[in-house]
C-alpha cells in the first residue's frame, strides 16, 4: 500500500532503479516531495532535505514520490496509459437535488493479483507545506474484476479550494471510472461519467471543452443549476504549482464569488499545492468556455463541461437538463483522426430530439494550432450542419479551417471519421439527456487492444465500438458479428451494442473488449431523467513492451 504521508510530485522518475545510490543522486528538486534513489524527501528551497520515508526498508520502492510495489514502478513509466497505481480527481458540484447524492469511483484490476485500493482525501494543514492523504474508503478488487467506492464530498465554491481534491491509490495496477450521482437509489436527476487519467499520464498543456452557457426554462427551472454555466475544473498534484488559465473569449467569470471581466488570452494566474483545486464558471448567456487554455510547470488534472445543460435547446418530451462531465485529455496526446461514433439515447424514453432529428448527435471540435484544416467522411458526414452559438445551423461546407483554440459545434445522424492535418480534439453531446464524453481517437497505434471496463445497475448501456474495417473485436470471449458494424469513413467502422442488465445484486459488473488489430470504447447509459457518458481515451504513442500497457 501507499505510505501515508505527504503530498505527490511527479518529480521522482521511476527509472531510479532499486538500489540507487542516494548520495550520488542530484539533491535538487521540487513539487514539495520527491525520489532520491529507494527513498522519499522532502523539498526545501529546491533542495532536498529531510527523509520522508524509506521504502527499501519496507521492501518497495520509490515511484512518483512515494513507496509503491514494483509493479506499480513499472506500470508508471508508461506515460500514455490508462492504467495505473494513483489517481486524482475531485467530485464536482452537481444540481441542487443531486448535490448530496453519491459519486462511484469504480475500480477495475486488469492484472494478476488481487489490488488492495484506497479512495484517499486530504488532511488539512499549515498552507504552503505538504499533508498526508487519508483513507477514507478502502477495498479489495479481485483480478479481472470491478469494485466500487463512494463518496460524498463535492467541491462546491468556486475559486481556488484547498486541499479538496481527491485520490484513489492502488498497490497494483488499475483502470478508474468516476460516474456522478451515480443513480443507485434510482432518483437521479443529473449524472455524468468519465475515466480518470492515471498521475502519470497527466500533463501540463491543456485546452478545455464546454458547452455555452444558456438559461433556456428548463435550465432555469433547475435549482443549482448556474443557469447552465459551463465550468473548469484544475486539480493540483503537487506543492508549488502555478497555473495559468487563458480563456479563448471575454468570459465575465465566476471565480472568487464576484465575477471580473476576464478578457480573451489575459493571463489568469492560480498558485496549487497538492490536492487543491480550482473551479472557474463562464458567467453570462452565450459564454462559452471552450478553448480555454490551461498551463502548468508541474502536471495537473483538468475537467470540464457543464453543471447542467440542455445544449440550448427549448424542445420538451422526455427531455431534462444534465450534467455534462469529461476528463480532458493533455494536448500532447490529441490525435489528427478521429472516428465520431454515435451514442443514440435509450429506446424506452421516446423523447423528442434535442436537434429536431432523431438520432443527432452534437459534436465539438477543438484546433491546437492556427490553419487547421479538418475533412469528414462517412454517411454521417452528409449530414453534418455548422451550429453557430446563438445562431441558425447551416450545411457544413467543406474544409472546415479552424485557428489555435477555436471551436466548432456540428450537429448531425449517424458516425463518421474527422481527419486533420494538426492535432485537434473532439467531443460529443447525445440527444434526449445531455453528455460530453471524447471521441475515439484514431491515429496510428492510438487503438486499445485490452480492455476491462465497469458499469453500474440500473442504467441502460450503450456501446459505440469502433474497429478498422473487418477487423475482429471480442466482446467477453465472444467475436461481434460483422453484421452489426456500418461504415464511419476512413476505413473505419462502428457498431452499437446494448449490455446486459447488471443485477443491483452485483453493485458493479465488468466486461471485457479485445482485439489483435485494436478498438474504440465508448459508452453511455441512461435512466429517463439521468445520463452518463464517457470514453476510453486512447493516448497516442503507448509502448506495448509494458505489461499493462492497454494498446
Amino acid at each position: 500500500m501507499l505510505c501515508s504521508l505527504i503530498g505527490v510530485a511527479l518529480a521522482c522518475s521511476a527509472s531510479e532503479a532499486p538500489g540507487t545510490d542516494a548520495a550520488a543522486m542530484p539533491q535538487t528538486c521540487s513539487g514539495g516531495v520527491r525520489c532520491i534513489g529507494q527513498a522519499v524527501y522532502a523539498c526545501r528551497g529546491d533542495q532536498a532535505a529531510e527523509l520522508l520515508d524509506d521504502c527499501a526498508a519496507k521492501g518497495q520502492v520509490c515511484s512518483l514520490a512515494r513507496c509503491t510495489s514494483s509493479v506499480c514502478q513499472v506500470a508508471e513509466t508508461n506515460t500514455d496509459s490508462l492504467v495505473g497505481c494513483l489517481f486524482y480527481t475531485l467530485e464536482a458540484d452537481n444540481v441542487s437535488a443531486d448535490e448530496a447524492a453519491v459519486t462511484s469511483f469504480l475500480v477495475t484490476n486488469p492484472g494478476g493479483d488481487p489490488a488492495a485500493v484506497d479512495l484517499q482525501v486530504p488532511l488539512s494543514g499549515e498552507a504552503g507545506t505538504s499533508a498526508p492523504w487519508f483513507s477514507e474508503a478502502s477495498l479489495q478488487v479481485p483480478t479481472g474484476q470491478s469494485g466500487r467506492l463512494q463518496a460524498i464530498n463535492p467541491v462546491l465554491a468556486v475559486g481556488k479550494r484547498p486541499r479538496s481534491a481527491l485520490r484513489v491509490s492502488s498497490d497494483r495496477p488499475v483502470t478508474v471510472v468516476e460516474i456522478e450521482s451515480d443513480d443507485s437509489s434510482q432518483s437521479a436527476i443529473s449524472s455524468g461519467g468519465t475515466m480518470i487519467l492515471p498521475l502519470q499520464s497527466l500533463g501540463t498543456d491543456y485546452r478545455a471543452v464546454t458547452y455555452p452557457q444558456a438559461a433556456t426554462p428548463a435550465v432555469a427551472g433547475t435549482p443549482g443549476s448556474r443557469g447552465g454555466a459551463g465550468r473548469v475544473m484544475i486539480v493540483g498534484t503537487q506543492m508549488g504549482t502555478t497555473v495559468h488559465f487563458q480563456p479563448f473569449g471575454q468570459v465575465t467569470a465566476d471565480v472568487s464569488g464576484g465575477t471580473p471581466q476576464i478578457s480573451a488570452d489575459d493571463d489568469y494566474v492560480i498558485a496549487l499545492d497538492d490536492g487543491d483545486v480550482f473551479q472557474i464558471y463562464s458567467g453570462a448567456e452565450e459564454e462559452d468556455l471552450t478553448g480555454s487554455h490551461v498551463t502548468a510547470d508541474h502536471p495537473i488534472a483538468i475537467f470540464s463541461g457543464n453543471i447542467s445543460t440542455t445544449y440550448g435547446s427549448t424542445v420538451t418530451g422526455i427531455n431534462s437538463p444534465d450534467m455534462a462531465h469529461e476528463q480532458m485529455p493533455p494536448i500532447a496526446t490529441w490525435s489528427r483522426t478521429y472516428v465520431a461514433a454515435s451514442l443514440t439515447p435509450q429506446s424506452s424514453i421516446g423523447c423528442t430530439s434535442f436537434f429536431g432529428t432523431d438520432g443527432a448527435s452534437i459534436w465539438r471540435v477543438l484546433a491546437s494550432v492556427n490553419q487547421t484544416t479538418l475533412t469528414f467522411q462517412g454517411p454521417g458526414a452528409g449530414t453534418l450542419q455548422l451550429l453557430p452559438t446563438g445562431g441558425v445551423a447551416e450545411p457544413l461546407v467543406q474544409p472546415l479551417v479552424l485557428d489555435e483554440g477555436q471551436a466548432a459545434s456540428l450537429v448531425g445522424v449517424g458516425s463518421f471519421t474527422v481527419i486533420a492535418d494538426h492535432p485537434i480534439l473532439v467531443t460529443q453531446g447525445m440527444d434526449c439527456e445531455p453528455s460530453l464524453s471524447l471521441a475515439i481517437a484514431a491515429d496510428g497505434g492510438a487503438l486499445i487492444k485490452n480492455l476491462r471496463f465497469p458499469v453500474l445497475p440500473n442504467f441502460d448501456q450503450l456501446l459505440g465500438i469502433v474497429r478498422l474495417k473487418d477487423t475482429e473485436v471480442e466482446l467477453d470471449g465472444t467475436a461481434l458479428p460483422d453484421a452489426m458494424f456500418r461504415s464511419a469513413g476512413g476505413g473505419f467502422e462502428v457498431a452499437e451494442v446494448l449490455l446486459g442488465i447488471c443485477a443491483a445484486a452485483q453493485t458493479v459488473c465488468t466486461h471485457h473488449l479485445t482485439s489483435s488489430v485494436g478498438f474504440g470504447m465508448t459508452l453511455r447509459g441512461m435512466d429517463v431523467e439521468s445520463s452518463y457518458a464517457l470514453t476510453a481515451p486512447a493516448l497516442v504513442g503507448c509502448d506495448p513492451v509494458y505489461e499493462f500497457c492497454l494498446n
